[in-house]
């Protein structure tokens, strides 16, 4: 079963995406989208992995 990425629009099997669920805290609500894994790894990964990063600090 495909997915369409709601980053870049491309469609890609199911197993080659991630789930992504963000909460804007705004009128718009939660986003609940599925994301290529290339999108992933050059676009959200990283965010995430700076948020790792800064909660290890001292």
């Amino acid at each position: 079963m495909p997915e369409t990425c709601g980053i870049c629009g491309e469609t890609v099997p199911f197993d080659a995406t991630v789930h992504a669920m963000i909460h804007t805290h705004s009128e718009t609500g939660v986003i609940d989208a599925y994301v290529c894994q290339d999108c992933y790894d050059e676009r959200l990964g990283p965010m995430f992995e700076r948020v790792d990063t800064r909660e290890q600090s001292p």
